[in-house]
C-alpha cells in the first residue's frame, strides 16, 4: 500500500556529510566512524553499528544531524521504529539553519510514520502530512515533496485535495517520469492509493509450495515480512502461531517472507520455534523490492480479489487486534462489493 517509499528514497538517501564548523581531523574521525558504522549495517551486526554511530555523534559534540540520520537507519531496520522517529526529530534539531538536511529529515519521519499508519484516521497519517508540509516549506522547489503529500492525503480519504497536489507534481518541471505515472493512475482511481493490487510476484518456499499473486486469488492472505535478525520480528512469532490457529479452517493462508542472508541459521530458527506455515527466504531481495519493504516486520493482508486491504510496519500490542480485524473484514467482504471496487476503479 505504501509507493511512497519508491521516490522519496533518492531523496533522502543519507551521506556521510558532517556539520560545518568542526576541525578537519575531527570531521575526518567523524566520517570515518560513520562510514565503519556503514559497514556494520550492511552486516546487520546493529549493536557494533550504533557504537560507531554513538561515536561519531560524540565526536561532532551532539551537533551531527547526519550521525541521527545513520542512527534512523539502524533503527528503522532493525525495527525499533519508534526509536528511528526519536532519532528523526534529534536529526532536525542538530540541523539548524541546513533546510536541506532538514528536508530530508522531515520526509523520512513522515515516510516512516506512513508505513506505520493503518487505517485513513489513524493519527500517524495526519502527523506525516504535518512533517512533508514542513519539508515543502523548507524546499519548495522540491516538486517530488508534492507528490508526497498527494499520496498522503489520498490515504486519508481527502481525495480532491491529494489529487490537486499531484496535478502540481506533474506540472512541475523535471519531474520524475516513473513518479508521474504513479500519479497519474492514483489521480484515474484514488482509491488505489489506499487498496492497491498486490504486485506482480513469484517463489517456490521452504516447503516447495509455489506461491504466486495469481495463485493467491480466492485466499484472505497475511504476508509477514521479518527476519530472524530482527527483534521485534522474533518477538511476533506467537503472536502469528496464534493467528494460524485461529484461522487454520477458514481460506486464510499466512505466509513469511525472510530477509535473512543465512539459510541455515533461517532454518533452525523456522524448526526450533514451530513456524509450520509457508516461508520464503529473499536471499535476492526481489519480493522485498516489489513490495517496497525497509522497515521490519512489516505485514500486508491481501483479500480474495488480490487487493491488499492492509499494510503496517512495525509490532506492538495493537498488532494482533489490527490484524484480525483486516483478516475478518477481507473474509466477510463480498463478492459483489469487490466486484463494485474493480468497476468504480476502472471507471476513475
Amino acid at each position: 500500500m505504501n509507493k511512497l517509499l519508491c521516490v522519496v528514497i533518492a531523496l533522502v538517501i543519507v551521506s556521510a556529510a558532517v556539520k560545518p564548523g568542526l576541525g578537519q581531523s575531527n570531521s575526518d574521525a567523524v566520517s570515518a566512524a560513520l562510514t565503519q558504522g556503514d559497514d556494520f549495517l550492511k552486516k546487520k551486526d546493529f549493536p557494533k553499528a550504533m557504537d560507531e554511530y554513538r561515536k561519531a555523534d560524540k565526536l561532532a559534540h551532539h551537533v551531527c544531524a547526519e550521525c541521527y540520520l545513520h542512527m534512523f537507519a539502524l533503527d528503522r531496520q532493525s525495527g525499533d521504529l519508534a526509536g528511528a522517529l526519536e532519532d528523526a526529530k534529534r536529526a532536525l534539531k542538530a540541523a539548524g539553519d541546513d533546510k536541506l538536511t532538514a528536508t530530508r529529515a522531515h520526509l523520512l519521519r513522515a515516510n516512516l510514520l506512513v508505513q506505520m499508519a493503518g487505517k485513513p484516521t489513524d493519527k500517524k497519517l495526519k502527523e506525516a502530512e504535518e512533517e512533508t508540509r514542513e519539508a515543502l516549506n523548507l524546499a519548495p522547489d522540491q516538486a517530488i515533496t508534492h507528490y508526497n503529500l498527494g499520496y498522503i492525503l489520498l490515504r486519508e480519504e481527502r481525495d480532491s485535495e491529494g489529487v490537486a497536489e499531484l496535478n502540481t507534481f506533474i506540472a512541475a518541471p523535471g519531474a520524475n517520469p516513473k513518479a508521474i505515472s504513479k500519479a497519474r493512475s492514483y489521480i484515474a482511481s484514488p482509491i488505489r492509493a489506499r487498496e492497491p493490487f498486490v504486485p506482480d510476484f513469484s517463489f517456490a518456499t521452504v516447503e516447495g509450495q509455489m506461491i504466486s499473486n495469481t495463485a493467491l486469488k480466492g485466499k484472505v492472505v497475511l504476508l509477514d515480512f521479518w527476519g530472524t535478525w530482527c527483534p521485534p520480528c522474533r518477538a511476533s512469532v506467537p503472536m502469528l502461531s496464534q493467528l494460524r490457529k485461529k484461522y487454520a479452517e477458514k481460506p486464510v493462508l499466512m505466509v513469511g517472507i525472510s530477509s535473512d542472508e543465512n539459510e541455515q541459521a533461517w532454518k533452525h530458527f523456522i524448526a526450533a520455534n514451530h513456524m509450520d506455515w509457508p516461508e520464503y527466504i529473499d536471499l535476492s531481495g526481489k519480493v522485498r523490492e516489489v513490495f517496497e519493504v525497509h522497515s521490519y516486520p512489516t505485514y500486508f493482508v491481501v483479500d480474495r480479489e488480490g487487493i491488499i486491504r492492509f499494510r503496517k510496519s512495525g509490532f506492538g500490542q495493537e498488532s494482533q487486534s489490527e490484524l484480525e480485524e483486516a483478516i475478518d473484514k477481507a473474509l466477510k467482504r463480498p463478492p459483489e462489493a469487490r466486484a463494485a471496487d474493480s468497476a468504480s476503479a476502472s471507471l476513475q
